[in-house]
């Protein structure tokens, strides 16, 4: 068995000290660019691995970041934590990707092993169901959640999310411009997810704005989980009904492919029986016969400011509370069609 590269073959083979190696390793500002790339390199050419233990007792930090998602099968959640990752790649972090499944449980042992491993930083794409034990964790780790506040004042740490009620209310706002009053909306769970409420107010503002009241026995509200499930129930609830609705919003992408999946078995052609858009575009929705009208989200930049964002208060763990929020893009699919008189 070869013998394992040690710090001092990499300074003895660069010709500089110990400490030079070891302020390189740890990104110190006092290392020139010169000396810096002298060491980088000679880390390459001897495949040196740094002891992961012995630097974060003497830094007292892992270089890790843990990031729970709520779902594995998420392309929006999946694209932001390769942007994620690139970020923290660049500064010399490492990432945990964790998948909760939506499980409260499941959540709080991800967080538990987490923290038992010292990691310098949590990113959360929360449950919702475990608000009071994440803000405990925010007095003694730093977090940013992804997507998903934490309903208690005492949270600390940053949020980056999307505009939930602008871009409900533009999507509900232009179905009522098309001349549609019968609208559906396809809802989440507003009682316990943030971004879930926020989408339904930002449809019900802009019924309320048509004076259209959907409080009094409106029966175009289908409340389910952000899940292909709830989508494949809110379509066989709308079908149900004595009068279909003219037109429905889906308020997460994955419950607009549920729909779809369960309005192509049935035979309701979109938009010809009912005009239908989403929150969030489809992936490969330029492939499918019916690409839905969509309010959409740069991504990519978000999973960089999420980078940015546990990185600086990784650094900064006293910083006031940030929100970091994206607005929405309208794309024009080819779901949507006025209404016609009888």
């Amino acid at each position: 068995m070869e013998k394992r590269t040690t710090i001092k073959d990499v300074a003895r083979t660069a010709g500089v000290s110990i400490a030079t190696v070891s302020r390189v390793l740890n990104n110190s500002v006092s290392v020139t660019e010169e000396m810096k790339q002298r060491v980088m390199n000679t880390v390459h050419q001897l495949d040196y691995i740094p002891n992961s233990a012995a630097i974060s007792l003497k830094t007292n930090r892992t270089y890790t970041v843990g990031f729970l998602i709520s779902d594995i099968s998420s392309e929006f959640l999946i694209s932001v934590a390769h942007a994620v990752q690139s970020v923290l790649a660049s500064h010399h972090y490492s990432m945990l990707l964790c998948s909760t499944e939506n499980d409260p449980d499941r959540e709080r042992e991800y967080l538990k092993m987490l923290l038992s491993n010292n990691v310098d930083g949590i990113i959360i794409n929360a449950t919702g169901k475990n608000p009071a034990y994440i803000q405990e964790i925010s007095q003694k780790c730093p977090i940013v959640l992804c997507n998903r506040k934490v309903d208690d004042e005492r949270f600390i740490g940053d949020l980056v999310d999307t505009n939930n009620f602008l871009g409900s209310y533009q999507l509900t706002n232009h179905l009522l411009q098309l001349g549609h009053r019968q609208i559906a909306a396809i809802c989440g769970p507003t009682y316990y997810l943030s971004n879930a409420k926020e989408r339904f107010e930002g449809f019900a503002a802009a019924m309320r704005e048509a004076g259209i009241d959907i409080q009094q026995n409106y029966p175009y509200i289908f409340k389910g989980e952000f899940c292909h499930q709830s989508g494949v129930d809110a379509l066989n609830y709308f079908m149900s009904l004595p009068q279909m609705p003219t037109a429905i919003v889906s308020h997460n992408v994955t419950m607009s492919m549920g729909f779809l999946a369960k309005a192509y078995e049935r035979k309701l052609r979109i938009p010809e029986d009912v005009s239908f858009a989403s929150y969030d575009d489809i992936p490969n929705a330029e492939l499918m016969r019916v690409r839905p009208t969509a309010v959409v989200f740069d991504v990519k930049e978000m999973g960089f400011q999420i980078g940015r964002a546990i990185l600086n208060r990784i650094d900064h763990p006293t910083l006031p509370n940030h929100a970091y929020i994206f607005d929405p893009t309208m794309v024009q699919g080819n779901s949507l069609a006025p209404v016609t008189a009888p």
